[in-house]
Formats: structure tokens, C-alpha cells, sequence
């Protein structure tokens, strides 16, 4: 009789304990999934934020880049026209120690790296007889060997090839400012169209 109700005692006890053991394993096991998908849910925030602030990052340095003319303040407020320059990129480089203005031309002149083409920009203010007769600007790019135009988003520009210069220069009459790109090298019509496609411009 007490044989059987030890027995029955020790049975129950292992029981409990199991049971017991189990509970504890189910808590743990509870405990770990929780923390798991904490640090998932940690780890999504984290990668957000920083792609929140990465983007934020990128747009603050394109609208800063957008905005800073890169034309010294000097020069700007010595001409009475628009100056335009293309937008900095990987490829497209400009020296800004190379800004000049000619002030007996009245041009102003800067150099621009652009896929390995060195390429010198020269403007000044329209002249007169482009508005007072419209039969003069075609002529003045016939007369510098115009072989190709396109619409750019400032104006038409004309590629030429001058006999005196045999050097390739891209012509944009624009906002009252006339601009001559030109370039010792050899550039494509389609890369001159993304040089020119679109320029920032200083205010007068």
C-alpha cells in the first residue's frame, strides 16, 4: 500500500516537474521570439532612417550644388547678362579659377572639363543686329561652317567648325547672352546635347 502510493507520489512529481520543464522551455522560447522580432523590427527602423536620411543627405547637396553659382561675384557684377554653365557632374567639371572677363570685350571666358575634352566657353551680351534683323544670326553661323543644331532647354544651339580656328564650337544665342563653346578635341552631337541640355545661369 505504501509502495503503490510512493510510487504514485514519484509519478505525479515527475510529472509536475515535466510539466514544469516544459513551461519553462515554452517561456524561453517565447522570450527569444520576442527578441527576435524586436531587433527585426529595430533593424527595419534603423535601415529606414537611414535611407531617410541618406535621401535627405543627397537632396540637400543636389538643391545646395543647383543653387551655387559657381561664376564669381566679382564678374557677376560687372556684366549686365545672363552667364551660363553647365550643371557639375562626375563628368562635367568646371575650373573655377579660370573664370576671366575681358572687360574691353566685354566677354567673359571659363574653362570646363567634359569626358576628357578640355572646353573653353566664351559669352557676351547679344549684339544688337541678332534682334534688329532676323536674317543675321542664320548667316553668322553659315559663315562659321554650321554643320548641326539641336533644341536645347535655354535655346537652339548650332555646331560649327570655324576656318580659322578648325576648332568644334557649339553657338547658343539665349536670353540675351550669345555663347560660344568650342574644343580642340572631337565631341559628338549627342554629347553636346547633354553638355547644353541643362545650363544654369546667373542673374544680372
Amino acid at each position: 500500500m505504501d509502495r503503490s502510493f510512493e510510487k504514485s507520489t514519484n509519478t505525479k512529481k515527475l510529472i509536475q516537474d515535466s510539466d514544469l520543464a516544459k513551461e519553462r522551455i515554452k517561456n524561453e522560447l517565447l522570450k527569444r521570439r520576442l527578441l527576435i522580432e524586436r531587433y527585426k523590427r529595430n533593424s527595419r527602423l534603423a535601415a529606414t532612417l537611414l535611407i531617410v536620411v541618406g535621401l535627405a543627405i543627397a537632396g540637400y547637396i543636389f538643391f545646395v550644388v543647383g543653387r551655387t553659382s559657381f561664376v564669381p561675384k566679382s564678374i557677376t557684377s560687372s556684366v549686365q547678362f545672363p552667364i551660363f554653365y553647365p550643371k557639375p557632374s562626375k563628368q562635367i567639371i568646371i575650373k573655377q579659377p579660370s573664370f576671366k572677363y575681358d572687360k574691353s570685350d566685354g566677354q567673359v571666358s571659363f574653362i570646363v572639363s567634359y569626358k576628357g575634352s578640355s572646353i573653353t566657353f566664351a559669352e557676351q551680351s547679344s549684339p544688337d543686329s541678332f534682334s534688329a534683323d532676323p536674317n543675321f544670326y542664320p548667316a553668322f553661323i553659315q559663315k562659321l561652317n554650321g554643320y548641326g543644331t539641336f533644341s536645347g532647354v535655354d535655346g537652339r544651339v548650332d555646331l560649327t567648325l570655324p576656318s580659322e580656328t578648325h576648332e568644334q564650337t557649339a553657338i547658343m544665342n539665349a536670353k540675351g547672352t550669345l555663347v560660344f563653346a568650342s574644343t580642340s578635341g572631337q565631341i559628338s552631337e549627342s554629347n553636346w546635347k547633354l553638355l547644353f541640355y541643362d545650363l544654369n545661369n546667373t542673374q544680372p
